[in-house]
């Protein structure tokens, strides 16, 4: 930018100036004139006078006009120049208000919730903006909103941070920092969004992922809201079943007890409306406390475990328990009666008692679509049949599925840990004889892979989940390591009837998974 364009938005304008020298010549330039006789000469002098001035290339006399008119112009000139002024002024400060809303900002303090209190002091933070400052809301539990973008209208402030309301689930702070990352990066070669941001944390520190906070990047001021800790909850509530099929099913209620003292209590079992059994707990403080209910011959209802008295948070001292027959997964293997891969899968499949194990030969094959999981070893049919579907050393027809030749000896490399099907799996000792080279359809996923294949993929399409093993599992080590029979409980618990039966807690705000079986056109959720 030269020199002019750091006083004008519009230097070019300037150029307009060039016609004030048009202006002057104009004043100077000599008139011609008619000669005419005069009676007197006393006029003589003043037409000297006025010839002269009317000379060219004389000097000006004053002349009002002149100077008016070259004014205008030059200040003309200037306006259409746009001049500007470059001058330091104040930003004033960015500030992000995050509110926690967890069901533990509901303990009572005194007459009002921590939550009531983190609002009244978001209010004074609002109230103590200066001229120039600029604030956004966030509040947060399980996942976090962004309520206000960053503005300076204090009555929209106010609402967003009135309009809270308690949820009844765990704080997780993660998405709070994807928010701050998003505005004020971590890496200093990307601009920030909002410069110099200062975060302000309204809570009472109890965090789920309590730790990830020293992860913010900004200035992070924690204004902890509450004292009391007089607060004992159920902290988990399962029915376990009977070890062979002897003696009777079993409750088993955890509770936890905030406070430092000691306490009483007792804890009520309910099934439906009707109380089961009522037992006395002593709990020390800030520990844990256990109690196992018999319960009678009954498969299906709902049971409520109950702790009696009041506390700072009555939310957490009742939980529900749905009780259901349980469920039986269908199998079917389909193999050749002499493949060493079945033989090693049926040893795994029996240890579950869940598992109801059919086998049959692939030239005795029909699809009666009366199984939950079907195995198919070393053979494909010509159609999918429902339910989940394993491929062992065989490749289904599925659009986009290909298979090439052999691969020797492959190395495995690191497991896919995010998958349900490999969880608590260490594969690393796994040795395998030869596997086939896959090409997997568009939105599968490798599972386990090797340098040149997919050892195991996750080929699912729709609501079908399907899993391709490209080695036969005779040809490996995989049966003699614990990996295997993880992954053979994996595979029954990723069965979607079972799966969603076998989940025995279930927190606040965590999704449910409820699959729907064949000829099930409408589902209804009764909540407690």
């Amino acid at each position: 930018m030269n020199a002019l364009g750091a006083f004008f938005l519009s230097p070019i304008n300037l150029a307009f100036l060039g016609l004030i020298p048009v202006v002057v010549l104009l004043y100077i330039l000599k008139l011609r004139r008619t000669k005419v006789v005069i009676p007197s000469t006393m006029l003589w002098r003043k037409s000297l006078q006025d010839l002269t001035a009317n000379t060219p290339f004389q000097r000006l006399r004053k002349n009002l006009l002149l100077f008016l008119q070259v004014l205008i112009l030059a200040l003309l000139a200037l306006a259409v120049a746009r001049p500007f002024l470059t001058a330091e002024g104040s930003t004033g400060a960015n500030l992000c208000v995050v509110i926690d809303r967890s069901a533990s900002m509901q303990t009572q303090e005194g007459d009002r919730t921590r939550l009531d209190e983190a609002k009244e002091r978001a209010n004074r933070l609002i109230d103590s903006l200066e001229s120039g400052d600029r604030m956004m809301v966030v509040s947060f539990a399980n996942t976090a909103d962004v309520l206000c973008e960053l503005t300076d209208d204090r009555n929209r402030l106010r609402a967003a941070v009135n309009g809270i309301d308690a949820a009844d689930t765990r704080s997780n702070i993660r998405d709070v920092m994807l928010i701050v990352r998003s505005l004020a990066p971590d890496n200093p070669d990307i601009p920030a969004v909002v410069p110099d941001l200062e975060v302000f944390l309204l809570s009472d520190g109890k965090l789920s992922d309590n730790d990830r906070l020293g992860e913010i990047n900004v200035p992070l001021n924690f204004m902890c809201v509450g004292e009391t800790a007089s607060n004992a909850g159920i902290t988990n509530f399962t029915v376990r079943e009977p070890k062979e099929a002897e003696g009777a099913r079993q409750a088993f209620i955890a509770v936890h007890n905030e406070g430092p003292q000691p306490i009483e209590t007792t804890v009520t079992l309910y099934y439906e409306d009707d109380a089961l059994a009522v037992e006395e707990l002593a709990v020390a403080g800030e520990d844990n406390a256990n109690l196992v209910f018999e319960l009678p011959a009954i498969d299906t209802g709902i049971l409520r475990a109950e702790i009696d008295g009041k506390d700072a948070l009555p939310l957490d001292n009742r939980a529900w328990l749905a009780l259901r027959p349980p469920e039986r997964i269908r199998t079917l293997l389909v193999s050749e009666s002499d493949a060493g891969s079945a033989y090693f899968l049926r040893r795994a499949l029996a240890l579950d008692p869940r598992v109801e194990l059919s086998a049959i030969t692939p030239a005795d094959y029909t699809d009666t679509g009366a199984y939950d999981l079907t195995i198919f070893i070393g053979w494909t049919p010509d159609t999918l049949p429902a339910g989940t579907l394993v491929f062992v050393n065989a490749v289904p027809p599925m659009e986009g599925l290909e298979a090439g030749g052999p691969v020797e000896n492959p190395p495995v490399m690191a497991p896919d840990r995010d998958h349900p099907l490999m969880r608590f799996l260490n594969p690393g000792n796994l040795a395998i004889a030869e596997a086939r080279q896959l090409t997997l359809p568009e939105g599968a996923r490798s599972v386990l892979s090797a340098r040149d294949t997919a050892l195991i993929a996750d080929v699912s399409t729709g609501l079908q989940r399907v899993v391709l093993l490209s080695f036969d599992i005779a040809d490996s080590n995989w049966p003699v390591q614990l990996s295997f029979p993880l992954f053979v409980q994996n595979l029954l618990a990723w069965t979607p009837l079972p799966g969603a039966a076998a989940q025995a807690s279930i927190f606040a705000g965590m999704p449910i998974e409820l699959p729907a079986t064949a000829g099930v056109a409408e589902a209804r959720v009764r909540l407690p």
